[in-house]
């Protein structure tokens, strides 16, 4: 990476030179909310005299694609875009690239594919990765996305477990993990602390105590963790124009109780999208009080079983009440559902976003022989938020099973799924607890970032307002954003899929934006199950 132009403010290292920089490679975008990632790079003279550095990787996400409203032009036919690693990454068979700044370590917040998902990519492109830290359920979760990538373990990096409030030393740079509540399990924030200045990272957060795998935020572990001053707050903003009450997870289990109570007869078919953990887990518990057999259909959700159970969270352990879950499949199983009486089922299915290969999708149209959907027994309840770029999807779902006479409830009818981020409230009540000199609003498209920035600057604060490719220097004396020559271009990668379905059959062009074309990547590494094959070409 060819060194910044420093604004008029002028870079602000101390004396020997040191200095600390966030370089926000992903995640605020113009549109959408994707490709999280933060490098921290902290520049230090050792105790021999000499100039070292440490640059540490933040998450590593993907984004979706987006025909109507593309981070460039070059990307309008991508179905996946990441940050481009190429300055900060080895390549494993090229011997003569030699990244500028190379990462010695990847901290992962949690296990969402925003966060994760430019990983394999990465991987199959033929980078290689250093260690990764991430919390055991999280470690699970992308051992498993590798696996289906059809990477195999011996071409995984090092993963190593950490546990919230255990300090990870990086040479001077200490960094500590503590809970937060979100959508999903095991999930953190950092702080990062220099002797140059210490920054928080909220990671995707709400304060909700009552999820259930959690942990949850811990206000006296977040002090614990969080005891010296924060000079540079990464505020996440998803949440941040929504200036309401959250609906917490114990909302959700008291709006399917009154649900049940109102259709004791009735079987419910509950579709609950991915990575939504703690949404199962509020339907497993009222399934549970209510006597009923849970039974769970579809890839997605059987991945993550396998991965609570695992990583020693089953479904059991957390309730008082035992629940009865099986997995729905073809043949005694899908018999036994069938020939249960209504009352004592509940169905957990994927597909809320009407995704063409999900179970709801298929058995909407009667092509899930595992599962027929009847109008006069089933109640369908979509516990699942309306994601950004699958509304048409989910809309010809609605009306596809409506049409044929079915009872189908959503967020319209009533609070059926917890926010996974923070809404205003309590973004305004995380601030206060942490009292930064400065905050830089990350996670969220160009609009949410604003409303962010503008209620913070409302309590006082004083915001740096950056966007993807901006980096930010944090000192003592304050935190100033620099002017790259990526300021507001920021290099991407984006994958177009030429043909098939599933990682293995799948063939992606590669559009490098805004560089040089690269050299072809391999599509073949030692493996012998089959892999993605990739082409590049120049984005214009």
């Amino acid at each position: 990476m060819s060194s910044p132009n420093v604004s008029e403010a002028g870079s602000q290292g101390n004396d020997k030179g040191n200095s600390l920089r966030w370089h926000v490679l992903g995640g605020n975008n113009k549109n959408r909310v994707g490709a999280n990632s933060g490098l921290c790079v902290y520049h230090y003279t050792g105790e021999d005299g000499a100039e070292h550095q440490r640059a540490l990787l933040f998450d590593a996400g993907v984004l979706a694609g987006d025909r109507r409203s593309p981070e460039y032009p070059a990307l309008v036919d991508s179905d996946s875009v990441i940050p481009d690693l190429d300055s900060f990454l080895y390549k494993k068979d090229d011997l003569g690239h030699v990244p500028d700044t190379p990462v010695d370590s990847i901290f992962l917040t949690h296990n969402h594919p925003d966060h994760t998902g430019a990983i394999p990519f990465l991987l199959l492109m033929g980078y290689k990765l250093p260690k990764i830290y991430a919390t055991p359920y999280t470690a699970k979760r992308l051992e498993q996305e590798l696996s289906n990538a059809g990477i195999g373990p011996e071409e995984w990096p090092e993963i190593f477990a950490i546990a919230p409030g255990k300090a990870i030393e990086e040479g001077p740079v200490r960094i500590t993990a503590f809970s937060v509540s979100h959508s999903t399990p095991q999930s953190v924030g950092f702080f990062i602390e220099t002797p140059e200045g210490n920054i928080l990272h909220s990671g995707d957060f709400k304060l909700d105590p009552s999820v259930v795998w959690g942990p949850a935020f811990s206000e006296e572990q977040f002090r614990r963790v969080v005891s010296k001053p924060v000079d540079l707050l990464l505020l996440d903003s998803t949440g941040a124009d929504r200036d309401v009450a959250p609906v917490t997870e114990e909302d959700v289990r008291e709006n399917l109780r009154d649900l049940m109570k109102e259709h004791p007869n009735k079987r419910f078919i509950i579709a609950v999208m991915g990575g939504y953990e703690e949404n199962l887990a509020s339907v497993a518990m009222v399934t549970a009080e209510n006597g009923r057999t849970l039974w769970v259909a579809g890839g997605a959700h059987e991945q993550t079983l396998a991965a609570l159970r695992d990583t020693g969270m089953s479904l059991s352990d957390h309730f008082e009440t035992k629940v009865d879950l099986r997995v729905l499949s073809a043949g005694k199983a899908a018999r036994d559902l069938a020939a249960a009486r209504p009352k004592q089922s509940v169905v957990v299915v994927t597909g809320a976003t009407g995704q063409n290969n999900a179970v709801l999708t298929r058995a909407a149209d009667g092509h899930y022989n595992a599962l027929h959907l009847d109008p006069k027994t089933d109640v369908i309840v979509f516990c699942a938020p309306s994601m950004p770029g699958q509304e048409s999807t989910h809309e010809r779902l609605l009306s596809a099973l409506r049409s044929k006479g079915h009872t189908v409830l959503t967020r319209q009818d009533a609070p059926l799924y917890s926010h996974a981020h923070a809404r205003l409230p309590e973004i305004i009540e995380f601030v206060k607890m942490t009292n930064p000199k400065q905050i830089v609003p990350v996670h969220g498209s160009k609009g949410l970032r604003n409303c962010c920035a503008t209620a913070m600057e409302k309590m006082g604060k004083k915001v740096v307002r950056s966007d993807n490719g901006d980096v930010v220097e944090i000192s003592q004396s304050g935190v100033i954003s620099l002017d790259p020559t990526t300021k507001n271009q920021p290099p991407l990668v984006g994958f177009k899929t030429l043909q098939g379905t599933t990682w293995d059959d799948r063939y992606y062009m590669m559009i490098h934006v805004p560089r040089e074309s690269l050299p072809v990547v391999p599509t073949t590494g030692g493996n012998k199950k089959p892999r993605a094959k990739i082409f590049n070409i120049n984005g214009k």
